[in-house]
């Protein structure tokens, strides 16, 4: 109930996962099986309903095939970024129950789930988008780092080890400024406070501090 809990209009952590699980499922051959299809290897023991949703999947993961994918995880990592880096989500249903994303059904067919500029739908309660919270800005925020870690994953930065002692491979990604020189701001996410240089003895107005936090609150966070 917390990971679903409102936590404004970013990404929660349970979207985020779903997301990871959404996009293991669609490579080929899959890394992860679709919920329906887990549905269908439940037996007679394992079948579950919560809420009136249906809840079954298998219990051993022996019941389930081995997956085929034999890629490695750099690699992957890599595709999961230059995915959802080009994908249309305002159009899409991200289903993680059928293992892919769909085109977005018209509101009235879509069974009580709420669309939004992210609509990624809970695999077991079908009328839940765990996404709803999320804002088209911070939507298009996602999208854009996700073609910049795309980007960093193709060059030799990620690829191979640095003989200086720099950081690489996915320590490389976690760097504010991995697009810039250390002395340059270049990159890096910076936040610039609309606040005038403090003049004379009485420093900047409390109003105008108000109206920049305000500002980094409103228009930044």
């Amino acid at each position: 109930a917390g990971n679903r809990a409102g936590g404004g209009p970013l990404l929660t952590n349970y979207a985020l996962t779903l997301l990871l699980v959404l996009f293991l499922q669609s490579r080929s051959p899959p890394v992860l099986p679709s919920v329906r299809r887990l549905r269908l290897l439940a037996g007679p023991q394992e079948r579950a309903r919560v809420g009136g949703w249906d809840c079954s999947f298998p219990r051993e993961a022996a019941a389930l095939e081995p997956s085929g994918n034999r890629q490695s995880a750099a690699s992957l990592l890599a595709e999961f970024f230059s995915y959802f880096g080009t994908l249309d989500l305002g159009g899409l249903l991200l289903s993680p129950l059928e293992g892919r994303a769909l085109p977005r059904p018209p509101p009235e067919a879509l069974g009580g789930l709420r669309p939004g500029p992210l609509t990624l739908q809970d695999p077991f309660e079908l009328s839940h988008n765990v996404a709803a919270n999320v804002t088209a800005r911070t939507v298009s925020r996602f999208v854009r780092c996700c073609r910049d870690a795309a980007r960093l994953c193709r060059g030799p930065e990620f690829l191979q080890k640095s003989r200086r002692g720099r950081p690489w491979g996915v320590m490389r990604l976690l760097q504010p400024g991995n697009r810039g020189n250390s002395g340059s701001s270049e990159g890096k996410f910076l936040i610039q406070v609309p606040l005038r240089p403090p003049g004379g003895c009485g420093g900047v107005p409390q109003s105008e501090v108000s109206a920049a936090v305000a500002f980094v609150l409103r228009e930044v966070l």
